[in-house]
């Protein structure tokens, strides 16, 4: 594996593992400087792994009804979240998706549900650049929360107090 790769899943891994905290902390909203409060919600299904290679372990975590605490278990071992099923609100829209930490990759995408069968209302191209829009709002969103991870990160307050507390909910 190339430098440059690890490099990228390392902090894929601790942004998810990270919007995963922030999620929980305030029971869903987090709040982007300069955009306002967004919801984020993991659902249903969350993979973790350390290692790399035929060293790796990886811990699946699904079901309808899971609360992902067998999940915090495997933080607490050392393993960081590299996939998660996620729930995004932002405004009156949601959306649902999978985020894929090691490539930065969304997947099975669910847009809002005024996208859903809008048959003969609108031409089909206006049907497909209103959809290429609302995907943009998601990644351009995921980005922003990417960005601010990495302003903290990079900041004295994560060694002052995020990291503190952050451990102290892996440790709960």
């Amino acid at each position: 594996m190339e430098p440059e790769q690890s490099k990228l899943e390392f902090m894929g891994r601790d942004f998810l593992t990270w919007l995963w905290f922030k999620s929980e902390e305030r029971n869903g909203a987090i709040l982007i400087p300069g955009q306002g409060d967004i919801e984020i919600q993991f659902l249903r299904r969350i993979v973790l792994e350390s290692g790399q290679g035929e060293y790796s372990e990886t811990v699946t975590c699904s079901g309808l009804h899971a609360d992902l605490s067998e999940g915090k278990a495997a933080l607490r071992a050392g393993k960081k979240v590299r996939e998660a099923r996620i729930k995004m609100g932002v405004g009156s829209d949601e959306w649902e998706f999978t985020f894929k930490a090691d490539g930065f990759l969304f997947q099975s995408v669910k847009l809002p549900s005024s996208f859903e069968d809008e048959e003969g209302e609108m031409e089909k191209e206006g049907r497909v650049l209103d959809r290429i829009g609302c995907i943009e709002v998601i990644m351009k969103t995921m980005e922003r929360l990417f960005a601010y991870f990495l302003y903290l990160r990079r900041s004295e307050e994560w060694v002052s107090r995020e990291a503190h507390r952050m451990d102290t909910w892996i440790a709960r």
